[in-house]
């Protein structure tokens, strides 16, 4: 059976191993000529430094993010893209070719079960393309981890484009794009309907879904005086939650807020106020505290994995689905 399965299959099998190659090849080839790049200009220490500690002159360095910002999205953007290609061209395809054309009668005639003849078709076809998917996205994170902070990394792992192509998550959304083209595919009966659907709806179930994970992960509460400095780095931690406390730890809303900031910045007489004086006023009007409520970028893994779940969930629920409406077929 998985012979069978692998002769139908063979052209995308063979289009997945030439997308592996030539991936592969062009990513090696441009990190090693950007690592080269970053030598002759000396910014080897800024890789790894913060954003305005690199001694190195501020033109070399705009010269740099100029000559590969633009490579280093395309293999972001490639990463990205490509679970929601799994989804299209391969997994809508699988059943939904052999229901319009009819093949799919031959297979349920045979002594092979018809649990057995899917799931042959579905390791055929999944496996390979998580392989190329995991081998890609990690030739594409080592290749950005050599620019470090001169390239994408800089803006952070929330960030994103960066979120979206790290750790487990890509396997997620590639489970699930999978396995949301199968069930369409078994339901329409049309390969061209299902890729159509699997394409939409994959885009906006990703879009709907982007914001949930952030409320699954427990995050961090940092309180500091209104006249002192909040250290949160907006920049590498998600910040879920900030603004004022008032007398009884309770947050002040934001429209009172701003109206009680806009008072303080002027004194009684209606003179406009000084920073001391401003800051003095706003435990005077009820901010006693500012407060941020944030993932640090050390838990980044742990939004990962949650963020994986919710999609593997997804596609456990879609296979089933897809279980269902295939023994249904007659």
């Amino acid at each position: 059976m998985i012979w069978a399965s692998w002769r139908q299959q063979r052209l995308q099998l063979l289009t997945l191993l030439g997308l592996l190659v030539l991936g592969a090849g062009a990513i090696t080839l441009l990190r090693s000529s950007m690592t080269a790049d970053i030598t002759s200009a000396q910014l080897t220490q800024c890789v790894t430094q913060a954003l305005g500690e690199c001694s190195v002159p501020g033109e070399v360095q705009k010269a740099f993010r100029e000559a590969w910002s633009n490579p280093m999205m395309m293999g972001q953007l490639a990463i990205t893209g490509l679970p929601v290609l799994i989804g299209v061209f391969i997994g809508a395809p699988l059943f939904a070719r052999e229901l319009e054309q009819g093949t799919y009668v031959l297979a349920f005639t045979q002594s092979v079960s018809r649990t057995r003849w899917m799931f042959s078709k579905l390791v055929v076809a999944l496996v390979p393309a998580m392989v190329v998917l995991i081998a890609l996205q990690h030739l594409v994170s080592g290749w950005l981890s050599a620019a470090g902070t001169l390239g994408p990394r800089m803006n952070g792992p929330f960030n994103a484009v960066n979120f979206g192509i790290e750790h487990v998550s890509p396997v997620g959304y590639a489970l699930f794009a999978f396995t949301l083209g199968t069930f369409l595919g078994v339901v329409s009966r049309r390969t061209l309907v299902a890729m159509t659907a699997a394409l939409g709806a994959f885009i906006v179930v990703r879009l709907a879904l982007s914001g949930l994970v952030n409320g699954l992960v427990a995050g961090q509460r940092l309180e500091a005086a209104p006249d002192a400095n909040l250290d949160v780095d907006r920049n590498s931690n998600l910040v879920l939650e900030s603004g004022y406390l008032d007398a009884a730890g309770r947050p002040v809303p934001g429209d009172k807020v701003l109206a009680l900031t806009q008072a303080c910045k002027s004194t009684p007489g209606g003179t406009p106020n000084t920073q001391e004086g401003f800051l003095a006023c706003l435990p005077q009007s009820g901010l006693a505290k500012q407060y941020a409520v944030f993932i640090p970028e050390s838990q980044a893994w742990q939004v990962h994995l949650v963020d994986a779940a919710i999609f593997g969930g997804l596609a456990v629920v879609l296979l089933a689905g897809t279980i269902w409406a295939l023994r249904r077929q007659s």
